[in-house]
């Protein structure tokens, strides 16, 4: 998450997000869900170089079983590294999260914990048909401005973009129970967030962050495509970002599986409808 603002105090205000007021329908949402010991082991895999972080991923996503295109970036040693889940129908989705990082710390919040937790969601998804094409896409050089997303979009046609139902980012996790950019959110997403964070007992919680940094959800929503932000950044924890506490001892292994739980959920229900 590259900084606006570093050090402020009295920036993020934590926001209980109000279940809808009408009970939702019930829907069957059929996904894998992996076990604790495997989405933290992956975590904790961390390497300390862009390189190693490029085919530590890209080793992940081949033992979920998915092959890996490389789109190359402006200004970015690393490229994006784009898995694909083919759907039944025209609509698409992507999920994404970054796999550079700031030289202080370790990078393991931001946005380690984002990147890596792609591959096991698309684990989660492949075991059964799906009606929207899931992409994806670790991002390459989001600190030093974003090039990889921005490159991303840049790439869609406009009959691309048009498919394009929802962008979902993942950054900076399990610091804190799963919460969202609630300013940013689409409406639809934000009802889809809330009813997969109810179905899992876990409270839908919002922290507006436009005030300290930004993320790779900024091109999608220029671009008039629907996002939604997964993250865990709090008044507390935002300090950690960009500095030496940014490493794993940060990372609280039940808050992140719940960010792993809650990303499943999500994807499975916004999937549940044909587009």
């Amino acid at each position: 998450m590259p900084p606006r603002v570093v050090g402020l105090t009295g920036l993020l205000a934590l926001l209980f997000v109000p279940a809808p007021c009408t009970p939702a329908e019930s829907v069957h949402l059929e996904f894998e869900s992996l076990a604790p010991q495997i989405i933290q082991q992956r975590l904790e895999s961390v390497p300390h170089s862009l390189a190693k972080r490029e085919a530590a991923l890209i080793a992940l996503f081949h033992q979920a079983g998915c092959e890996i295109a490389e789109q190359r970036v402006p200004h970015s040693k690393a490229p994006n590294l784009i898995c694909t889940l083919p759907g039944t129908g025209p609509g698409e989705i992507v999920v994404g999260g970054h796999f550079d990082f700031v030289d202080e710390g370790d990078g393991a919040i931001d946005d380690w914990s984002g990147a890596v937790m792609l591959p096991s969601l698309y684990q989660s998804l492949k075991g059964r048909p799906r009606h929207h094409r899931f992409v994806f896409v670790a991002f390459a050089a989001e600190e030093t401005g974003m090039w990889g997303s921005q490159e991303f979009v840049k790439q869609l046609s406009g009959e691309e973009k048009s498919a394009l139902h929802a962008m979902i980012n993942l950054e900076c996790l399990g610091t804190s129970p799963p919460k969202v950019w609630g300013s940013r959110a689409d409406k639809q997403l934000m009802n889809a967030y809330v009813r997969a964070a109810l179905a899992l007992q876990l409270q839908p919680q919002s922290v507006n962050v436009e005030k300290v940094g930004d993320d790779d959800s900024h091109a999608f929503l220029s671009a008039g495509i629907p996002v939604l932000t997964i993250h865990s950044v709090t008044q507390v924890t935002f300090q950690y970002l960009h500095t030496a506490r940014d490493n794993l001892r940060a990372i609280h292994p039940a808050d992140y599986y719940d960010a792993y739980r809650l990303a499943a959920t999500l994807l499975a229900l916004l999937d549940s409808t044909e587009q």
